[in-house]
This record gives structure tokens, sequence and C-alpha cells, in this order.
């Protein structure tokens, strides 16, 4: 069996759910299908959220209205009967009411939220399915709450992998006579059968569970691009697609820039060894991303990727000099505030470290000074080379540093990691910086047979 991811973009109107259902009948294996919300429907249900905590009540009803109009044309256009349209009304005249409950009551815990928050991939996968059940004799909607079983964060879930073992290998034993199964991303449930969702862009992770464990021959992750370029094409001029990569190379793209990927799709497969391909769901013939255990065995940097919106926190205290436990009680507060750490430097008596969630900013930075001076940079930004042996390949640090003379480097992260070298600088020098690397490693690739230039 394979499973293949479509995300908002892939399922964004009638035309492009046309053209998903024909990828998925083009391949012959059992299919376990993974769909996102429509594209611009999560961002939307977050501006509703907000819209409730301010009491802007009317805005957030205008906002429903969009969403009714969106899906109501895009079952329209696919000719669905009415007996769906009405589902489709009822489901979000549901959104509606709990709207209307929350604003009464002045309640919106993560609990509530993550269920406004299902209502996108709930609305798009009943419309796929009744449109996949026109083409397709046995295909199979399970719901994705009665499958992904996670812990009770309800807005940014945990993943209880044996749970969800159990929870899927069921449902297919009790359905094992279908070709296709469809379900939706983003979206499960804890032990006690309510609504959880796995974070923002969670439903490439969704699609790398189930892929996880129900053993897939391959996860094939469709988006609107041909695969992961060597850096971001609406930035940087004459990017390549990366015909191949490793998993420890996709990881770290991933969580230092590339869009393509949620950081979390990879650690799954990887446990099962199970490749994956990302492809483009406009262009489906085009060869994408293979991402595999093995390596290439070329040491050369394959994509240049970044990050903006970076905070340093400047960490200084005497109390380090000569002491064990100091960074312990500095990871603590972090934990604490659930806040990840992305670049670490220190030196005798300092700490600088980077991060982008800075929503307990202030918190942490009240409990950092009751052990140190703190002081902050904003408006930085992290640049990663990422590609396998660049760490210990003579010459790649001298080319970086080199090619960047003049610019003014904040921090530097090298050894960490055999496949990235990064660097954190000024958001005002990120994409001169971008532009001067790509061009120094990516310029000359004919000689590498990994690298594909786009159409």
């Amino acid at each position: 069996m394979i499973v293949m991811k479509f995300g908002g973009t892939s399922v964004k109107d009638a035309e492009s759910i046309i053209r998903v259902f024909e990828i998925v009948k083009n391949h012959n294996n059992k299919k376990f299908v993974v769909v996102s919300a429509q594209a611009g429907v999560t961002d939307k249900i977050v501006d509703l959220i907000n819209n409730l905590k301010n009491n802007h009540i009317e805005n957030a009803y205008d906002l429903i209205e969009q969403i009714r109009n969106q899906h109501i044309l895009t079952a329209q256009k696919l000719k669905l009967k009415k007996s769906v349209i009405y589902e489709l009304e009822k489901k979000i005249d549901e959104l509606k009411n709990i709207i209307f409950a929350l604003s009464i009551l002045g309640e919106l815990s993560p609990k509530s939220q993550a269920k406004l928050l299902s209502f996108g991939e709930d609305l798009s996968v009943l419309t796929i399915f009744e449109y996949f059940k026109k083409g397709y004799d046995r295909v199979k909607f399970l719901d994705s709450r009665l499958l992904i079983k996670t812990d009770n964060e309800y807005t940014s879930a945990n993943v209880d992998f044996r749970l969800t073992k159990e929870s899927v290998g069921k449902q297919l034993s009790k359905h094992s006579d279908y070709n296709v199964y469809l379900t939706q991303g983003f979206v499960a449930s804890n032990k006690y059968g309510e609504t959880t969702t796995l974070g923002r862009g969670g439903s490439d992770y969704s699609a790398s569970v189930i892929a996880s464990v129900i053993g897939a021959n391959e996860l094939k992750i469709y988006t609107d691009v041909d695969g992961i370029m060597t850096s971001d094409p609406r930035f940087i001029k004459n990017v390549k697609l990366i015909k191949r990569l490793s998993y420890d190379e996709a990881s770290e793209l991933a969580f230092f820039g590339a869009k393509v990927l949620h950081p979390k799709t990879i650690t799954p497969a990887i446990e099962k060894n199970i490749p994956v391909v990302v492809l483009n769901t406009f262009n489906p013939n085009k060869s994408g991303t293979t991402i595999i255990r093995s390596k290439s065995g070329i040491n050369i940097v394959k994509a240049i990727v970044f990050r903006k919106n970076v905070t340093i926190i400047n960490i200084i205290s005497n109390r380090m000099l000569g002491t064990y436990g100091f960074l312990s009680k500095v990871f603590e507060i972090f934990n604490k505030y659930c806040t990840p750490v992305d670049i670490v430097a220190t030196s005798e008596v300092s700490i600088s470290l980077t991060i982008d969630d800075i929503k307990n900013l202030k918190s942490i930075v009240d409990e950092l000074r009751k052990i140190a001076k703190i002081s902050l940079k904003r408006n930085m930004a992290i640049i990663s080379a990422i590609g396998e042996g660049i760490r210990d390949t003579a010459g790649i640090a001298a080319r970086f540093f080199g090619i960047l003379r003049g610019i003014n480097i904040t921090m530097v992260s090298i050894g960490a990691s055999e496949v990235n070298l990064s660097i954190v600088l000024s958001e005002k020098d990120l994409f001169k910086a971008v532009q001067l690397l790509h061009d120094e490693f990516l310029t000359d690739t004919e000689n590498y047979d990994i690298f594909s230039h786009l159409n």
C-alpha cells in the first residue's frame, strides 16, 4: 500500500480536486489518501478565532460565509448531489453555532480551538470523498479521529504511536475490501475521543504517521511545486530541483526553512525506512524529489535555505564560569514555556541562542533575568547550507565565509550536524547573502545527476 498526501493548494477548487482524482486513479496499488483543508481555509479559521478572542463576532460570521461560499461553489462545480451540498451546509451551520455559543460563554480553550480548526479538513474531505465515489466503486472514508491517537495538547498534539497503530489496524481489518481509503490530515483525537490537531502543517505529519504504522511501500507528498529546490524560487534566481536527498538532509532542510515539508514529516518514515517522494499535483509527470535512507556519497552543498523572523537571546553570567548545571537551568526555562531553541553558541560566561516562536518571550526573559543579564536582537535570520559530508569536506567552510566577506555574521553553527552549516545575520542582509551563497555553490551542477533544471 502507498500513502498519498495532497496539500491545500492541491485541493483548492473543483479543477484541482478533479486532477487529484486522476492522479490517484492512475496508481494501481492500494492507496491511503490524506487531504488537507482547501487553500486559505485554515487561515480563515485562525482569523475567525482571533476575531472571537477580540469579541468581533460579526467579522467571525463574515469569515464563515466566505468558507461556506468556497465549499458550496466547489461542490456545485463538481456536480455533487444536492444531499452533499446539504451536508456541507449542515457542517458550516455547526461551525457557526459553535462560534455563537463560545461568544456567549466567553470561552476559547485549546480544546475549543482544536474543534474549530478541524472544520477545514472535515469540509474538504467530505467534498473530495463524494467526488471520489462518482469514479470509484471501492473507496472508504475513515475519519482521522478514529485513526491517529494523541495526548491532550489539543492544538499541537503528540502522537501516541502504539494506540495509533492499533486504531489504524482495526479500521483496515474492518474495511479490508476497499481499494482507496480517504482521510483528513492534521486532525486526530485523544483517548477520550476529543478532537485534537497536530499543529500547522500537520497534514504531512499525519500522512507520515499513517505510512509508518501500516508499513507503507512509499509516501508520496503532492504539493504545488516540482519538488524540493536548491533554494526558494520566490526570492532566489536560478534555483534547481534536487532529485535525491538523504533522510538527514531532508530533515535539516525542513527544519531550517524549506517550506515543502513539515519538519516532523521525515521522522516516522526514517524509523520504518519508507521512501518519501515530493511531487507536483499540477505537473505530476515530473520526477520530483525522492528522499531515502542511503546517501549519495556526493559531499557538496545541495541547498541554501533560510528562516526569517528570528530572535537572538544573549545570556551573560559569571555563574557559568567553572560551574555545572547552569545550562540545564537555562533550558529548563525554555522547556517550561514549550519554546524550541534553534541554534546555540556558548563561551565561558555567555550563551547565545535563537528562537522564532516569541509568544512567550517576555515570560522567558523575565525568568532568565533572575539568573543572568539578558539582551535581545530582533529581526534576524538563519541561513543554512545543507549537504551530506560538508562539515568534514575541506574548503567548503572557507568558500562559505569567503563569499560573505563584508556581511556581518552574528552567530555560527558548524559541527553539530555533518550535513548543516548555519549562520545568523540581520534580515536586511538575508537575500543578498543567500543569492551569493547559491551562486557560489549551486551554479555549476552539470556534473551531478542529483540536480535538474526547472522547466
